[in-house]
C-alpha cells in the first residue's frame, strides 16, 4: 500500500506539471496571436491600390447628395475619385502650390459654410398672404409671364462699329441683312437661338420689350463681346398660383436665409478688426462706378441684384 501510494502522488505530481506547461504554452500561443480586426474590417468597403474606402465615407456622400440608398453608382464615384487622387499625389500634384491654394480655400469654404449652417436657423414657410403678395406684384414673372424666341449674332465688341450700329438702327433691316455686312466685313461671328421668358429677364428689358415689335434688331453688350439681336418670336407663357407656389415659397426662404447671413456678417464685421492696405482701398466699387465704368464692368451691383433676382425665378414653368 505504501509503494502504491508513493506511486499514486508521483503520478499525481507529473499530471499537475504536464497541466500546467499545457496552459503555460497555450498562454504564450495566445498571446502571440494578433486579434482579428473584425470592428474595423468590417467599416470598408472597397479597398483602391491600398486606400480604404469606409462606409463612413459612404454614408457622408450620401447624405451630401442628399439620396436615400446607398447604390453601387455612389460606391463607383468613390473609387473613382480615389483613384484620381492617387494618380494626382503620384504625380505630386498635392504639393503644387496652386493645388494646395485651391485645398486651403475649399478647406476655408466648407468652415465658413459650416459656421453658417449653426448660426442661421431655417426660416419658417412663409405666409399665404407673402406668397400671393409677390405672385400679385410681378406679373412678368407669373400672370403676364411672356417667351421670347431671340436670334443672336456673336461678335467681339470691337467689330461693332458706328457703321454696323447705323444699318441696325435702320428701320426694316433684318439680321440677314446683318449677316450679309458682316461676311463682306470678313467679321467672325457665332450664331445662336435663345428663347428666353419675361421671368429670366431684367425688368428695365422686360419694358423694353413690350413695346418692341417681331424683327427689330438690338445689341447687347457683355463685357467684352457684343450680342447683335433680332426678336423673332413673343407668346403668351403664364403661370398659376398654384403651380408657382413651390418656387415661390423657395425663393422667398432663401431670400429669409440671405438676410440671415447679412446681419451674422454685419454683427461679426462690429466685433473685429479689419484693416485695408493701400492697396486693397484702390479696388473699384461697382455700386458706386460711374457710368462709364459700369459700361466697363459690364454689370452694376444693382444689375447683379436683378440678375440673381430672375435666376430666383428662372425655373418657374
Amino acid at each position: 500500500m505504501k509503494i502504491g501510494n508513493e506511486a499514486v502522488i508521483k503520478h499525481n505530481k507529473m499530471a499537475t506539471r504536464m497541466l500546467v506547461s499545457t496552459m503555460l504554452l497555450m498562454g504564450l500561443a495566445a498571446c502571440g496571436e494578433k486579434k482579428p480586426a473584425a470592428a474595423s474590417s468590417s467599416q470598408v468597403v472597397a479597398i483602391v491600390d491600398g486606400q480604404e474606402i469606409t462606409i463612413h465615407q459612404v454614408n457622408n456622400e450620401l447624405a451630401k447628395t442628399g439620396g436615400q440608398q446607398v447604390t453601387k453608382q455612389l460606391l463607383d464615384g468613390l473609387v473613382a475619385r480615389q483613384l484620381l487622387i492617387n494618380a494626382a499625389k503620384k504625380d505630386k500634384l498635392d504639393t503644387d502650390p496652386a493645388v494646395l491654394a485651391d485645398m486651403e480655400r475649399a478647406r476655408n469654404l466648407v468652415l465658413a459654410q459650416s459656421y453658417a449652417a449653426t448660426k442661421v436657423k431655417a426660416p419658417a414657410r412663409p405666409l399665404d398672404q407673402d406668397i400671393d403678395d409677390l405672385y400679385r406684384k410681378n406679373p412678368d414673372w407669373f400672370a403676364q409671364r411672356r417667351q421670347f424666341e431671340f436670334a443672336q449674332l456673336i461678335v467681339a465688341g470691337s467689330s461693332v462699329t458706328p457703321e454696323l450700329r447705323e444699318l441696325m438702327d435702320q428701320r426694316g433691316k433684318r439680321l440677314e441683312d446683318v449677316v450679309a455686312w458682316l461676311d463682306a466685313h470678313r467679321v467672325q461671328y457665332v450664331r445662336q437661338n435663345v428663347i428666353k421668358t419675361s421671368a429670366d429677364l431684367p425688368p428695365q428689358m422686360n419694358a423694353t420689350l413690350k413695346n418692341m415689335e417681331r424683327g427689330t434688331l438690338f445689341i447687347v453688350i457683355e463685357g467684352q463681346t457684343s450680342i447683335l439681336t433680332s426678336l423673332q418670336d413673343v407668346k403668351n407663357a403664364p403661370v398659376s398660383l398654384a403651380v408657382a407656389t413651390p418656387q415661390i415659397v423657395q425663393y422667398l426662404v432663401t431670400q429669409k436665409q440671405n438676410q440671415a447671413s447679412e446681419q451674422l456678417l454685419d454683427r461679426l464685421k462690429s466685433e473685429a478688426k479689419i484693416e485695408y492696405s493701400e492697396q486693397a482701398k484702390s479696388f473699384k466699387d461697382l455700386s458706386v462706378a460711374s457710368p462709364a465704368e459700369k459700361d466697363d464692368a459690364g454689370k452694376t451691383a444693382e444689375s447683379v441684384k436683378n440678375d440673381a433676382i430672375s435666376r430666383g425665378v428662372a425655373s418657374f414653368k
